[in-house]
């Protein structure tokens, strides 16, 4: 069995695949990867592939996978094959949840495709139809535009959660901040969806992820693809291709 973590700044998703098919997944606080719920159950995992974006914990998060499965624990870095060409300045530099991303949405619909990812950050990226990755753009996440509001402006209140209770047109702070803020997210999807599909093809299939998707997709105007572990099945993928493993 193949375990693969995606690293994320705030939050951490395990999955665990036996062959193609995902049997199990796991979200934690970045940093607190003793999970009592990959600890109770025993997979028989011969290999552990990571994305991560956050550096100072891959270590820590090495030796515990290897102590919890006695496996093989492998990076994703600009080593691997990705079925991808990487067109940025910096490949090497080019985040691992960006590329994963975007390889399982092209290895999926075998045309251009746009990939947002809800998270910490919200991050857009693009792949043309022969299998070069372009670029991406990052924008304030829903939560870090939250919390930079309430910082940096005395009166504005901390939004942590029922973020779908407001109005359009709020009447009052809180729905207000939650109206800029969500509605905001929704028509950066929107806008941008409709400018990369400018520069990549109008027949790009766009792939929505992260945790907060469900909460901003409904307010979007566009139809798109979500898939809540896209990032897990680029991974797997990857992982398949780098070390010739047997789905």
């Amino acid at each position: 069995m193949l375990l693969v973590a995606d690293v994320g700044n705030t939050s951490t998703v395990f999955g665990v695949y036996d062959g193609d098919s995902l049997i199990d997944t796991v979200r934690t606080k970045t940093g607190d990867h003793k999970v009592k719920e990959l600890t109770e159950k025993y997979y028989p995992v011969n290999m552990a592939f990571i994305s991560s974006v956050v550096p100072s914990v891959n270590e820590r998060l090495k030796k515990y996978l290897e102590y919890l499965y006695e496996c093989n624990v492998k990076f994703l870095d600009s080593e691997c094959d990705t079925g991808l060409k990487i067109c940025t300045d910096a490949p090497e530099k080019t985040g691992a949840d960006l590329i994963c991303g975007a390889a399982a949405a092209f290895d999926r619909y075998k045309k251009p495709v746009i990939v947002f990812d809800l998270g910490t950050a919200t991050t857009v990226c693009a792949a043309d139809r022969n299998g070069n990755y372009l670029g991406h753009a990052i924008y304030p996440g829903v939560k870090t535009s939250f919390d930079a509001l309430h910082r940096a402006a005395e009166q504005l209140p901390e939004i942590s959660d029922r973020f779908e209770d407001f109005e359009l047109i709020g009447k009052n702070t809180v729905s207000s901040v939650k109206s800029g803020v969500i509605v905001g997210a929704a028509c950066f999807i929107d806008g941008m969806a409709e400018r990369y599909r400018k520069e990549v093809g109008e027949d790009a299939a766009i792939v929505v992820t992260g945790g907060l998707a469900p909460v901003i997709l409904p307010y979007c105007n566009g139809k798109y693809d979500y898939d809540e572990f896209l990032l897990l099945e680029g991974l797997k993928l990857i992982c398949n291709r780098t070390y010739n493993r047997i789905k």
